[in-house]
């Protein structure tokens, strides 16, 4: 069976994250951990990029959590990596078409079914997080002198 048939007979399609193994569900709108399927991300909890064809966000890859980022953070755990994915069209067309009540291969020439893929990792030294959390530590230390001069 290809990656359409499969799809049309109920096998979920799923998606490589840090290691991690996830089932997309386009029904529950989450991508849920295959091994420990409590453990799932939530697309509304989730950042779209510029042009709206992708999903980016932050990742415990130890925890197979959402990491979310503060303003006044001053430290980032070691496992936290950003993620890139593609939108609901291109991770499960079917689950798209079935949504809005379309043939299941509708939207196939645009969007080809794919059974497996895999996030794009990018490390933290490439998103520009680290600068703010060492900016946010000089910000702090120089509160901390001031305050303790007066």
């Amino acid at each position: 069976m290809n990656a359409l048939e499969k799809r049309i007979a109920g096998i979920l399609p799923e998606i490589d994250i840090a290691g991690h193994t996830y089932t997309i569900d386009i029904k529950l709108q989450e991508l849920r951990n295959k091994k420990e399927p409590w453990k799932n991300l939530k697309f509304d909890q989730m950042v779209t990029s510029e042009n709206g064809e992708n999903y980016l966000f932050f990742f415990r890859s130890r925890r197979q959590e959402l990491f979310y980022a503060s303003q006044e953070m001053t430290h980032v755990p070691k496992d936290v990596v950003m993620v890139e994915i593609p939108h609901e069209l291109h991770l499960d067309p079917v689950g798209m078409a079935r949504k809005y009540g379309m043939a299941d291969d509708y939207f196939q020439k645009g969007y080809p079914m794919q059974e497996k893929r895999v996030a794009n990792i990018t490390p933290l030294e490439k998103t520009g997080l680290l600068e703010h959390v060492a900016q946010n530590r000089r910000q702090q230390k120089t509160q901390n002198t001031k305050g303790q001069k007066l």
